[in-house]
């Protein structure tokens, strides 16, 4: 009992406030190699704690405005409670993956209402781009489980990510993830729903303040979320070949080794961001609708047992 509480506290503390942490580290490691000084590593979290102590102005009177991030906050946390952290899962029940992807979408269409919800264009010109991001990669990450699932047999994300062997389409399946992960957690060059210098946050562009913070946190939170994800997929099949996970030290080893790789992701998207440009959204679509095809040839692969 104690030790499941333990877990629970790691959880959501992993989840709500580690990622403001790697935030920070990301822009650290963004400034060093752009050759500026860059902020500290905790700026992420005085930059939060500013936004949430500041009073939010309403460009409209409508409801969804107020509610959109803490729609966005709610259904990214929720979906990191059914995710492994070591042998333990907060909210664990089969068919889990169709809630994970849902409450998922959720967060993306809050933040893409949130553009639709004001007469301002760029807010506009945003949730549209997201909108057609959200419809080009959902499937491409629904794909990559689709294909653990069938090699798994299971519809549970803790039995995907312990039951995995490495046959030849759950290794393509895993570049497809990475691949929808990191698009899905909109890195650059993927983040032309946002695109600060081109369209001013596209669908934030109208918030300030307390409701501003809460819509980043909850982004912050997505990122994790998705990563962490990748990282059970990618280690309990690896690791759990070495590690019984199902001891209580095992299992703290398999929460340090996806904490190291959690940190891994994030070090390697600030390379990614600080040497790469932005994309056009035409050209996200494009490639998007060629991974998607690869991807079905692998679903192909995954259901012939390979």
């Amino acid at each position: 009992m104690i030790e499941k509480v333990i877990y629970s506290v790691v959880a959501i503390i992993i989840l709500a406030f580690l990622p403001p942490f790697l935030d920070g580290i990301s822009r650290r490691i963004k400034a060093i190699l752009q050759e500026r000084q860059g902020p500290s590593v905790f700026q992420t979290y005085s930059d939060l704690s500013n936004l949430l102590s500041m009073e939010s102005n309403m460009p409209t009177d409508r409801l969804g405005f107020v509610i959109a991030p803490y729609v966005a906050f709610a259904a990214a946390l929720t979906a990191g409670l059914v995710l492994p952290f070591g042998d333990f899962v907060p909210i664990a029940f089969t068919g889990d993956i169709f809630v994970f992807l849902y409450v998922l979408a959720i967060s993306s269409i809050a933040f893409m209402m949130a553009g639709f919800l004001v007469e301002n264009t760029y807010a506009n010109a945003g949730a549209n781009r997201e909108m057609m991001i959200i419809l080009s990669i959902e499937p491409i990450l629904g794909i990559a489980l689709g294909v653990f699932a069938l090699h798994t047999g299971s519809l549970s994300i803790s039995g995907i990510a312990t039951n995995l062997s490495l046959a030849p389409s759950v290794l393509l399946g895993m570049a497809l993830f990475a691949y929808a992960v990191y698009t899905e957690c909109a890195f650059i060059p993927f983040d032309v729903a946002e695109a600060e210098t081109e369209i001013l946050e596209g669908p934030l562009v109208e918030y300030s303040g307390r409701l501003f913070g809460i819509f980043k946190w909850a982004m912050l939170i997505k990122r994790v979320v998705l990563i962490w994800l990748f990282s059970a997929v990618l280690l309990f099949p690896t690791l759990g070949r070495v590690i019984d996970f199902t001891t209580p030290l095992g299992s703290a080893v398999m929460l340090l080794a996806q904490l190291f790789m959690l940190v891994v992701f994030y070090a390697m998207s600030a390379v990614i961001e600080a040497t790469t440009g932005r994309m056009k959204i035409i050209q996200v679509i494009r490639q998007n609708t060629l991974v998607f095809g690869v991807g079905i040839v692998v679903l192909a692969i995954a259901s012939m047992g390979w």
